[in-house]
C-alpha cells in the first residue's frame, strides 16, 4: 500500500527576530485532494488522523473540555449534516461562520473545489461565512476559515508575540500542513513560508500558541508502526487532516 503523504521538517528563515536560527517547520505534504477538515471536540492525539489543529474556536469551559462554539468555518461536503458528540457534548459537524453567527467577520479563507475538469484545485477569499464561499465557487469540497499575515486583521500582542504557529498552505495540487514548534511572531513565520519556497497569499493562518499540534501515524501495510505527535493536547474544534479513505 503506498503512502500517501510526506512528513518532514524545514528550517525557516534564519536572523529573523535577531536570531541566528531558523524555526522548525513539522510539515505534512499531501495531494490537495487528501485534505478533510473536521469537527473533532477532543485532543488529536486521542484520534487515529494523520493531520493538525485547525481554526479557532470558543473555549468557555477552558481546553481540557470539549469546545464550546467554533470560530472559524469548517465545512467538507462528505459530512454535511452530520453531528459530533464527544464527553457530554453534542454541536453540528459544519460550522458555517467565521466569527459567530451574530457577529460574522471577514477571514482569509482556504477554499478547496474541483473544477470543470474534475481536478482538486485550492484557492482564498475572504468570508464572512459558508454561503459567501458557496455562492463564489462550485464543487466545493472543503472550506477552511483561517485568518492572514496581515497586521490589520491581528491584535498587536497576538501579531508580534512569539508563539508555537499553525498554517494550512497550498501549491500546485499539494497541501502542506504546517505546524511550527517554536514561538515567533507571525512576521517572522510570512519569512519563514517565503524562505522555503512557499507564497504565503496561498496560506491561512490557523490557531496557534497551545491549540498548535500535529500528529502523523505511517499507515503503510494498514499498520501504524510509527507514530509522532507535538502539541499541547488541548480539546480542539477542528482539525484539518488526511483522508485514509484514498
Amino acid at each position: 500500500m503506498p503512502r500517501y503523504y510526506e512528513y518532514f521538517t524545514m528550517e525557516g528563515a534564519p536572523g529573523a527576530g535577531g536570531t541566528t536560527w531558523g524555526p522548525r517547520l513539522l510539515t505534512i505534504k499531501t495531494k490537495l485532494d487528501n485534505i478533510r477538515t473536521e469537527t473533532i471536540l477532543r485532543p488529536l492525539s486521542t484520534t487515529t488522523e494523520t493531520g493538525i489543529n485547525g481554526g479557532f474556536f470558543a473555549a468557555d469551559d477552558g481546553y481540557d473540555e470539549p469546545p464550546t462554539q467554533g470560530r472559524s468555518i469548517c465545512y467538507n461536503k462528505y459530512d454535511d449534516g452530520d453531528e459530533v458528540t464527544y464527553s457530554g457534548r453534542t454541536l453540528p459537524e459544519i460550522y458555517e461562520y467565521n466569527g459567530t453567527s451574530s457577529n460574522q467577520k471577514s477571514r482569509k479563507t482556504a477554499v478547496i473545489y474541483e473544477d470543470s475538469n474534475g481536478n482538486t484545485k485550492a484557492a482564498y477569499m475572504y468570508a464572512r461565512n459558508l454561503d459567501d464561499v458557496l455562492d463564489r465557487y462550485d464543487n466545493v469540497t472543503n472550506v477552511i476559515g483561517g485568518t492572514s499575515f496581515n497586521s490589520a486583521d491581528w491584535s498587536t500582542t497576538a501579531y508580534y508575540g512569539p508563539a508555537p504557529r499553525t498554517v494550512f498552505a497550498w501549491k500546485g495540487s499539494y497541501a502542506y500542513l504546517i505546524v511550527v514548534p517554536d514561538a515567533i511572531s507571525v512576521p517572522w513565520l510570512k519569512e519563514s513560508l517565503e524562505y522555503v519556497g512557499l507564497d504565503p497569499t496561498n496560506a491561512i493562518v490557523l490557531d496557534g500558541s497551545g491549540s498548535s499540534c500535529i500528529q502523523v501515524h505511517d499507515d503503510d501495510n494498514g499498520l501504524d508502526e510509527d507514530f509522532s505527535f507535538y502539541g499541547e493536547d488541548r480539546h480542539l474544534f477542528n482539525i484539518i487532516r488526511v483522508n485514509k479513505d484514498y
